[in-house]
């Protein structure tokens, strides 16, 4: 019984090392995979609330939505970012009373919106509103399978003299979230019951099963993204088991934006569906095992203590008046010596070599019973090395999985050590950088996709990151511009990521393309630095241009003229032919200035019928008035438009710089103005000379 005791109490210990072994490993790579799809939904939500909040700002700095006359002018831009953005459900301008001035497709035009939080957050400054419903849209809007639900982005818009012109805001259509998610979510993974949670502050599900959306959700993994944390958890929900990858929005992005626990779970036996498999056939094997293991103990210790059983029987019985003989055993040595001994001392040597013959027999016996033994071990052994091989399978098998997951990821997924040679390298990679994944594994990231000047830099973060345990290269989303097999340069946003391993170091890399982000944003730059109806640089292309040209004369020694230009009477054309008209001249008026200055100065169009004419590089003043007074006689010929042909005349203030002077741009251009007016004073078509201080 202690033989098939010890023998069932080690098949069990061994049994329940495999097990939890097998367990804790399955269930920290579901853990793994889920985080990791935690963090692709989190940067992709922190990338939508960064491009809505560059939009917005964009948006609100340029001059025709700055200096609108009419709705419809800011409308034009607005519908603008909207079709360039279809997120966007509603973008409009509202008064600093709270009413809508201009809106996309005229939507709420005139209706009061001072109660609302995006209108009242922003004058503050740039603001997001959370999660919430529509509703003044919610009528307007069309038709939709799911309720309109919105995130609000607002910002101030301010007139050029620094006053407020108004409240803009933009309603982003939660659709965009959903999206994000179907995208996310591969065919493969919906089918193993993978669910995307996005959680409020407060608890609420904004994105999630339909059952559960805007209810209240209390659960660790949450609370554990609420602290900032990212990883993955076993936990109940809802009454039932989870396993959930979880991170935080909003983090190190750079702007005040919003934060929602993001939850990537998978019900726990879907997720450790291989493992239960795996571990019923453990059971099972170590159960015929023990049984096996012991009942050949039991049968070779009742063999074993037989011999024994009977010599005692013999001797408890022995009655020295009447002996009797004492029975000779013959299967153990030891046993056969000692009843051989007490049996018959007389003829222990007459009877010595018959013995030897008798232990030779049981010899033979016993080396074909530990024969029988050892081939019996030996199938054992065979069918243990069969059940681990299909258990080498099922775990390659989920490896295969995730695999396939990151493979049609949307970003490109790149894994590396510490040496920067490639792990992994996903479709999307090959995609993006040319390489193919058989031609990047075991080589260096750094030297196939950095430029020379980036690769120091790499490899010194990395260098920190080992010895110190923190670099700017890891847990940060940075954008940089890295090289794709025909040396061509594309703009992406990277964020790497440290897995820790029992020997060295994995690192995660997801790239994101920005190239039609940042065309994007180069055209509203451009947009935001012209004047939309003369085609001219406007003030704030102006204000950049003129501090470079005081420079530049300071550096050449050569004086500079700025020219501050306004037409006599030019509100008289607006009154009697219309504001179309006034437009039209003031575009013939840009072309007359333009073809009379010389192609290296610059022409800007301020505001109305202001322009401003920057001449660097001159020889001597007399240049600058020479130019003046060409000015003035182009200002005088008429104007032919289609209401009307009219003649108007102009006046001229100028403002000179000389080298050396320590005069700043801002105040050069109002001692043009102030001259300007001067000018005014003294009848119309005239210039005034402001000599500086």
């Amino acid at each position: 019984m202690g033989i098939c005791g010890t023998v069932l109490m080690t098949v069990f210990v061994l049994v329940v090392l495999v097990d939890e072994f097998a367990r804790n490993y399955a269930q920290r790579q579901a853990g793994v995979r889920l985080q990791q799809l935690a963090w692709q939904m989190r940067d992709s939500l922190n990338r939508g609330m960064q491009d809505a909040f560059s939009d917005v700002s964009l948006l609100s700095e340029l001059a025709e939505v700055r200096e609108a006359h009419e709705p419809a002018d800011m409308r034009r831009a607005m519908e603008h970012m909207q079709r360039m953005s279809p997120n966007y459900a509603w973008i409009g301008m509202a008064n600093p009373d709270g009413t809508v001035y201009a809106a996309t497709q005229k939507l709420l035009e005139g209706r009061d919106v001072s109660s609302r939080l995006w209108f009242q957050n922003a004058r503050s400054g740039v603001t997001a509103v959370d999660y919430h419903p529509a509703v003044l849209l919610e009528k307007k809007l069309p038709q939709s399978a799911d309720p309109w639900r919105f995130v609000d982005v607002s910002v101030p818009v301010l007139r050029r003299d620094g006053s407020v012109r108004g409240i803009m805001g933009a309603h982003l259509s939660w659709g965009w979230a959903r999206e994000i998610a179907k995208n996310l979510l591969a065919p493969t993974s919906q089918q193993y019951g993978l669910q995307i949670l996005i959680v409020r502050n407060d608890g609420t599900v904004l994105l999630g099963p339909k059952s559960m959306e805007e209810k209240m959700l209390a659960s660790p993994a949450v609370e554990q993204a609420r602290r900032g944390t990212s990883g993955a958890v076993d936990e109940m929900a809802d009454g039932k088991r989870y396993l959930t990858g979880f991170a935080l929005t909003g983090q190190d992005i750079g702007f005040n934006a919003l934060k929602w626990a993001v939850l990537v779970r998978q019900p726990y036996h879907d997720a450790m569906a291989d493992f239960a498999v795996l571990q019923s056939r453990i059971i099972l094997v170590g159960a015929a095992l023990a049984l096996l293991l012991g009942g050949a103990g039991l049968l070779f210790a009742r063999r074993v203590s037989a011999p024994l059983i009977r010599l005692a029987d013999a001797l408890e019985h022995y009655e020295p008046d009447r002996p009797t003989p004492v029975p000779v055993v013959s299967q153990f040595h030891e046993v056969h010596l000692l009843s051989s001994t007490l049996g018959d001392m007389v003829r222990r040597e007459e009877r010595h070599l018959a013995s030897l013959q008798r232990l030779n027999e049981n010899l033979e016996q016993t080396v074909k019973e530990r024969t029988r033994e050892i081939e019996t071990k030996a199938r054992q052994l065979e069918q243990a090395l069969e059940k681990q091989g299909q258990i080498q399978a099922k775990l390659q098998e989920s490896e295969a999985e995730l695999r396939a997951t990151l493979h049609h990821a949307n970003d490109a997924f790149i894994a590396f050590d510490e040496h920067f040679n490639v792990q992994e390298w996903n479709g999307q990679a090959e995609r993006l950088l040319g390489w193919t994944r058989s031609e990047m594994l075991g080589q260096s990231l750094v030297e196939a996709i950095l430029a020379p000047p980036m690769r120091a830099a790499r490899k010194a973060g990395m260098r920190q990151f080992l010895e110190e345990g923190d670099s700017a290269m890891v847990n940060q989303r940075v954008e940089i511009e890295v090289l794709r097999r025909d040396g061509v340069g594309v703009p992406v946003e990277v964020s790497v990521a440290h897995v820790p391993r029992r020997a060295g170091h994995l690192f995660i890399a997801f790239m994101h393309d920005i190239s039609a982000r940042r065309t994007l944003h180069e055209s509203l730059e451009r947009m935001a630095m012209k004047d939309m109806l003369t085609d001219l640089p406007n003030r704030r292309a102006l204000m950049h241009r003129l501090p470079e040209a005081v420079a530049r004369a300071g550096r050449t020694g050569k004086p500079l003229a700025v020219f501050f230009l306004d037409l006599d009477g030019f509100k008289g054309i607006n009154d009697r032919h219309g504001h179309d008209a006034g437009d039209e001249l003031l575009r013939i008026l840009a072309q007359r200035i333009v073809s009379t200055v010389r192609r290296t100065d610059t022409v800007a169009r301020l505001a109305g019928d202001e322009f401003v004419v920057l001449l660097d590089m001159l020889s001597a003043r007399d240049d600058a008035l020479e130019v003046a007074r060409k000015l003035l006689v182009v200002l005088a010929e008429p104007f032919p438009l289609e209401a009307a042909t009219v003649q108007l005349s102009g006046s001229i203030g100028i403002a000179m710089h000389e080298p050396g002077s320590s005069e700043q741009a801002d105040t050069l251009l109002c001692r043009a103005d102030a001259a300007m007016y001067e000018a005014k004073k003294g009848g119309k078509s005239r210039f005034a000379l402001a000599l500086p201080a």
